[in-house]
C-alpha cells in the first residue's frame, strides 16, 4: 500500500484549530447581534430516515394484554442480491482500503464504545432493506426465530464454525446472551434493557435457543441485528481457552474475514474466511475480496486528500465544503446517504458542578448556541439546524415538540438569575476529529457572550470515552450520535443513570420509565406519543443541547463494485473490486 501520501494527523490538526478560531467564527458572524427566533419550530425538513418494516412472514401474536408482537415463523437462508449491473461480473480478489474516523477501543464487541472489528462478526440477525428501500430484521446466524409472550426461539443456521473451529451452536449463543447483559461493564446491555438478567437464554437443543424477556420490546430484534456493534457473537471457546481479556485485542468470530492484527490509533488488518458459511451471489463463499485494512484517521481532511490521490478506497461523511469537489473526482464515486449522518450534540455532567441542580445555567447555555449558524457554518451545506433528538423521518419525530432557540438576551437572563458568579469557567470536552474541535471552538465564542468562559478539553476518541462515559471526568462535553435504527437503542443508552456506558447521568423523573414503555409497545401510535413525551421531558430537564445535524455520504474509489444501500453495518463482504 502507497505510503508516501500520509500525512502527520497531529501536524494537520494544528492548522485546523487555527483556521476553525478564525474563518468559522467569522462564517458564523463573529458578533453579529442575537435575533430571537421561535424555539422549537424549525422549518419542514424531508425525512432523513428511510421506511422501516416488519418481515414479510410475520403473523401476530398475542404478546401481552395490550400488545402484538411479530413473529417470524420460518425464515430461509440469507441470501445476496446480485450486484453485478454496475460493474459486470463479480471478480474476486484484491485487498480493501478502508479510513475510518473513529479509533478502535476494544475488539470485543461488547466493551467497544467505539467501532471493533465488525467484519469478523456475524450477528443473530442483520438489518437490511429490501427491494423497496425498506428496512427490517433478516436472517443471519439465526435462520428463523419465534415470539410469543415473553420469549423468542432462534433457530440456528448448521455447519456454522468459529475462526477456531470451534461450532456455532445453542451453548455459545446463550454464553453471548449472558454475558452481554451479565457483565457489568458490558455496553451490549443497555440494548437489551427487557432481557431477563437474571435468566437470559437457555439452550433448547443444539441449534436452538431461548431468550428471556421481562416484558415485550420492539427494538430487541433490531438490537441483537447487524446494525448494533456490541451484540456480534464471539467465540466462547476463545473465552475459555485464552480468558476473555484475551478478546479485547483479538476478535474471534464467524464472519466473513479473520482477524490479523490491531494497533490502536493506527489500524486493523483482516483477512479473508476461507470458509465462511455464506454464499456469495456468483455461488461462492463470501467475501469477494482477499482481505481489507482499517486506517484510523480522524482529519476529515486528509481522508479526503488520500481519496483523490486514490490511496485509499472509502471514506465516510465527506466534509460539507469538499462535496462539489467529491463529486469531480474522476477515479471515486459520491453517494449520498442522509441517515448515514450524525446528530451533533452536547451535555452536562448531572452529577458535579457547577450544572448539578442548576437548571436555570443549564438553560441559559441552551439559549446561547445559535444552532442555525453553527449548521451552516459546520456543514457548509450538508447541515441542517436540529434541536431535537429525534431526526425527521424517524418515529417519535415531532417539530411542534418544544426547544431550545438562539434567545441572547433570555440567556443572559436565566445565568443572571443561575446564582453563578461571572464570569464562569467551564471545561469542555470534545473529540479530536476536525468538526468536533471546530464546533468546541464556537461553543466557547457564543458561550463568552454570557459570561462562560469555556476551557476547550480536546481529546482522541479513546481518552474521550475514558474520561467522559467511564470515569465520569468532565462537565461538559459534545458528542456525535449516528441515527440508530430504533429510537429506543439508541435513546437507553443516552440517558443511563450510571455505568460504563453513560453520558450525564442524570435522573429525570418519568423519562425512562417512559422509554421503556415505548420499547414495551409493538403500536406506533403509541410508541410516537411516548416518544413525544419523553422529548418534553428531555427539554425540560435540559441536560442535553440538541444543535445541528450534518447529512451522512460516502465516497468510494470506482474500483469498489457491490457496494450496497447500508444502515449500521458496511457489509464489506458483498463489496468487490473490478480491477
Amino acid at each position: 500500500m502507497p505510503t508516501g501520501a500520509r500525512v502527520s494527523r497531529r501536524a494537520a490538526l494544528a492548522g485546523i484549530g487555527g483556521m476553525a478560531a478564525a474563518s468559522i467564527l467569522a462564517a458564523c458572524g463573529g458578533t453579529k447581534t442575537a435575533t430571537p427566533t421561535a424555539a422549537g419550530k424549525p422549518p419542514t425538513t424531508a425525512a432523513i430516515v428511510p421506511q422501516i418494516v416488519t418481515p414479510a412472514a410475520v403473523v401476530a401474536t398475542a404478546a401481552s394484554a395490550s400488545s402484538a408482537a411479530p413473529t417470524v415463523a420460518a425464515a430461509s437462508a440469507v441470501s445476496v442480491a446480485n450486484p453485478t449491473a454496475a460493474g459486470g461480473a463479480i471478480k474476486r480478489g484484491g485487498q480493501l482500503r478502508i479510513m475510518q474516523i473513529n479509533d478502535f477501543v476494544s475488539m470485543d464487541p461488547i466493551f467497544a464504545s467505539g467501532p471493533t472489528a465488525s467484519a469478523c462478526y456475524d450477528w443473530l440477525l442483520a438489518w437490511r432493506p429490501n427491494a423497496q428501500g425498506q428496512f427490517a430484521v433478516q436472517p443471519q446466524l439465526a435462520k428463523s426465530w419465534d415470539v410469543s409472550g415473553n420469549t423468542i426461539v432462534f433457530k440456528l443456521q448448521e455447519n456454522v464454525k468459529f475462526h477456531d473451529g470451534s461450532p456455532l451452536d445453542a451453548d455459545a449463543i446463550v454464553w453471548n446472551l449472558k454475558r452481554m447483559v451479565q457483565n457489568p461493564k458490558s455496553f451490549a446491555a443497555n440494548y437489551l434493557p427487557a432481557v431477563d438478567k437474571n435468566n437470559p437464554a437457555q439452550t433448547i437443543n443444539p441449534l436452538t435457543v431461548q431468550l428471556n424477556l421481562t416484558r415485550p420490546s420492539d427494538a430487541i430484534l433490531s438490537s441483537l441485528s447487524d446494525a448494533i456493534d456490541n451484540t456480534a457473537i464471539v467465540s466462547k471457546k476463545a473465552a475459555d481457552d485464552h480468558g476473555e481479556d484475551w478478546l479485547k485485542t483479538n476478535a474471534v468470530g464467524t464472519g466473513p474475514f479473520k482477524f490479523v492484527s490491531f494497533a490502536s490509533g493506527d489500524k486493523l488488518v483482516v483477512t479473508k474466511n476461507e470458509s465462511y458459511w455464506q454464499m456469495g451471489a456468483d455461488g461462492k463463499p463470501l467475501p469477494y475480496t482477499d482481505g481489507a485494512t482499517y486506517r484510523v484517521i480522524i482529519e476529515a481532511t486528509t481522508q479526503f486528500n488520500e481519496m483523490r490521490a486514490g490511496t485509499a478506497d472509502f471514506m465516510q461523511n465527506v466534509p460539507g465544503r469538499n462535496v462539489a469537489a467529491a463529486k469531480q473526482i474522476a477515479t471515486a464515486r459520491y453517494i449520498e446517504s442522509p441517515y448515514a449522518g450524525s446528530k451533533r450534540q452536547f451535555f452536562f455532567n448531572a452529577i458535579k458542578p457547577p450544572f448539578k441542580d442548576n437548571l436555570k445555567l443549564r438553560q441559559a447555555i441552551e439559549y446561547a448556541i445559535d444552532r442555525d449558524s453553527m449548521a451552516k457554518a459546520l456543514g457548509q451545506g450538508i447541515g441542517i439546524p436540529l434541536p431535537y433528538e429525534f431526526v425527521p423521518g424517524a418515529i417519535g419525530y415531532d417539530n411542534t415538540v418544544p426547544a431550545y432557540g438562539f434567545d441572547l438576551d433570555k440567556a443572559k437572563a436565566l445565568i443572571k438569575d443561575s446564582g453563578v458568579t461571572l464570569p464562569l469557567t467551564v471545561r469542555l470536552t470534545a473529540h479530536n476529529r476536525e468538526v468536533d474541535t471546530q464546533q468546541a471552538q464556537l461553543i466557547q465564542a457564543m458561550l463568552d457572550k454570557i459570561g462562560v468562559k469555556i476551557n476547550l478539553d480536546i481529546v482522541e476518541r479513546v481518552a474521550w470515552g475514558d474520561k467522559v462515559r467511564i470515569n465520569n471526568d468532565f462537565e461538559m462535553a459534545t458528542r456525535l450520535s449516528g441515527v440508530a435504527v430504533d429510537p429506543t437503542n439508541d435513546l437507553l443508552v443516552t440517558w443511563a443513570e450510571g455505568g460504563n456506558s453513560a453520558y450525564s447521568r442524570a435522573k429525570v423523573p418519568g423519562l425512562l420509565d417512559t422509554l421503556n414503555q415505548a420499547d414495551a409497545s409493538y403500536d406506533d401510535k403509541t410508541r410516537q406519543e411516548l416518544f413525544v413525551k419523553a422529548q418534553n421531558l428531555m427539554y425540560e430537564s435540559a441536560w442535553f443541547g440538541y444543535m445541528w445535524f450534518e447529512l451522512g455520504n460516502f465516497l468510494l474509489d470506482k474500483r469498489i463494485q457491490g457496494f450496497p444501500n447500508v444502515w449500521g453495518s458496511l457489509r464489506e463482504s458483498e463489496w468487490w473490486i473490478s480491477q
